[in-house]
């Protein structure tokens, strides 16, 4: 596999992997994020639901309270009125109402001082409890407003409690002023010294919109919900609101609106988290697939890695199998060029034996002995387990003897030289046919001297041998230089020109016999 297909493969595994990681990721992320907006939406539920029931249990308080008037079969007095109210206990049961009151209605011309414009005036004439902030509502006329009137108004028309727009309520008198309203129920009674002749008056409730959430919320020690509470009808003047100036984007999408009626008036409270509604548990599933997304895309990398190293361990083991059949191949072809050789030399040998033998006992003897130099020097190449032998010791084990312990008594001389299977076979069956030929037609005495060394001509490295025999006289088939004679000089001259692609010489002196074997070798 080439190396740009292991780049395209591995792009491609792990752009899927990594896609797959992605989208169960987003796919993960947009479940959390769904269980954290349900989870919000219950916890809005259950704010708003606090708020809603506050003020049902405030509106049928002030219920209770007409009825106190209504049913009385006197007159209240204002003391009785006290006493009704303390023991409600509004500043520890009914937390974020302001105080319950009375206002008188009559027409406009009983009292001094009032617009001409109104044809009625509602002055406060109770309201409890009695502290610093509600006694300064004491005479005020809740018809000088038009917010209040027009809610006035409407409980008249309908005898059901309504409830006013955002206003400021009279008894803000500290720098911190919240909004606020009230909500009103018409009663055909009330203190008898405040409607003698019978126009009956409001029971109301003045409320702070920020002490009424507070006590909602009051279970909630650090509530983690920001909250903006309108009337619908007039939405610039927000009942409470305890957001932040800006809310990021993130929080923002988890905001939900809830509606309800509160006496009359549609209220649209809308909850939005804190940063603290959302903690590392709502991302933990995420995270982990996230992680284990990445462990992934980290383990598709590895084991495309592994996979590619499997596949070069198996392209290298396909290439030296190959490599070995074609060694194999090559060494079974030289094996039976070898092995064809050996035949042809061997048939050769024997035809030619055959020719020179007298008899079946002078062929087996003389055939047997060119075997056995054969097979040493065969022997001399596999020795060594270098396919090569050594040209000293094929000397020494093909004539050894002769020589008298070869370089022992200085009769073979030359530097070390290595010879192939083919120029081994060669020589040594050259230097046995030499050796027979001294033991056969040579002087009785001294051995042969063998000298050798290597000649550098153009880019080749040649052999020279020389062979020297003391006292040798030519025999009839040594004339001249041997290029007629008896088998073994012809099987000399064949080996050295035809497998050794050299040049024999041999020639007579006073001395004795001087032969030369000139060759190129194979081995460097």
């Amino acid at each position: 596999m080439t190396s740009a297909r292991k780049t395209a493969l591995m792009l491609v595994a792990v752009v899927f992997t990594l896609a797959l990681g992605i989208g169960m990721t987003t796919a993960t992320i947009r479940l959390e994020n769904r269980a954290t907006a349900m989870r919000f939406e219950r916890l809005a539920d259950s704010v708003a639901n606090r708020i809603h029931q506050r003020m049902i249990q405030h509106i049928a308080l002030l219920r209770a309270t007409r009825s106190h008037f209504d049913a009385s079969e006197r007159p209240v007095s204002e003391v009785e009125f006290q006493r009704f109210v303390d023991g409600l206990a509004l500043q520890r049961d009914y937390r974020g109402i302001q105080g319950l009151g009375y206002a008188k209605l009559s027409p406009a011309s009983e009292t001094a001082g009032a617009a001409q414009s109104r044809d009625r005036t509602g002055l406060i004439a109770l309201l409890e409890p009695m502290n610093a902030r509600n006694s300064v509502a004491i005479g005020y006329d809740i018809f000088s407003d038009s917010t209040r009137r027009r809610a006035i108004m409407a409980a008249l028309a309908t005898d059901e409690p309504q409830a006013s727009a955002p206003v400021e309520l009279v008894q803000e008198i500290t720098p911190e002023k919240q909004a606020g309203f009230l909500i009103y129920i018409p009663t055909r009674e009330g203190p008898s010294r405040h409607h003698p002749d019978g126009h009956g008056g409001v029971v109301y409730a003045a409320f702070r919109g920020g002490d009424l959430h507070h006590a909602a919320l009051e279970t909630y020690p650090d509530p983690p919900v920001m909250l903006r509470t309108i009337d619908k009808r007039a939405p610039d003047r927000p009942l409470f609101d305890n957001r932040t100036a800006r809310i990021p984007a993130w929080l923002a999408r988890y905001s939900v609106q809830r509606e309800f009626e509160v006496a009359g008036r549609s209220w649209q409270v809308t909850l939005t988290p804190k940063p603290g509604f959302l903690d590392s548990d709502d991302r933990r599933a995420s995270l982990m697939v996230g992680a284990l997304s990445s462990l992934l895309v980290l383990a598709v990398i590895a084991a495309m890695l592994t996979l590619f190293r499997a596949l070069a361990a198996t392209e290298r083991s396909a290439r030296q199998s190959a490599q070995q059949a074609q060694e194999r191949a090559l060494l079974l072809r030289e094996m039976q060029h070898r092995i064809k050789n050996h035949l042809a030399r061997i048939q050769a040998i024997c035809r030619q034996t055959a020719r020179a033998s007298g008899d079946l006992a002078s062929f087996e003897k003389m055939f047997g002995a060119r075997l056995s130099a054969m097979a040493k020097a065969q022997d001399a190449v596999t020795r060594g387990r270098r396919d090569s032998a050594d040209l000293h010791g094929l000397l020494c084990a093909e004539i050894g003897e002769l020589v008298q312990g070869g370089a022992g008594n200085g009769s073979l001389s030359g530097p070390e030289v290595r010879l192939d299977g083919r120029e081994a076979q060669a020589i040594g069956l050259i230097v046995y046919e030499l050796a027979t030929n001294k033991m056969k037609h040579g002087t009785e005495t001294g051995s042969p001297t063998i000298r050798w060394h290597i000649e550098a001509r153009g880019r080749q490295r040649w052999l020279a041998l020389d062979w020297f025999e003391s006292g040798a006289k030519p025999c009839p088939d040594q004339a001249g230089t041997g290029a007629a004679g008896g088998f073994g000089s012809q099987l000399i001259e064949a080996l050295v020109q035809g497998d050794l692609e050299g040049r024999f010489t041999r020639r007579f002196d006073a001395a004795g016999m001087r032969i030369s074997i000139e060759f190129p070798l194979s081995l460097h």
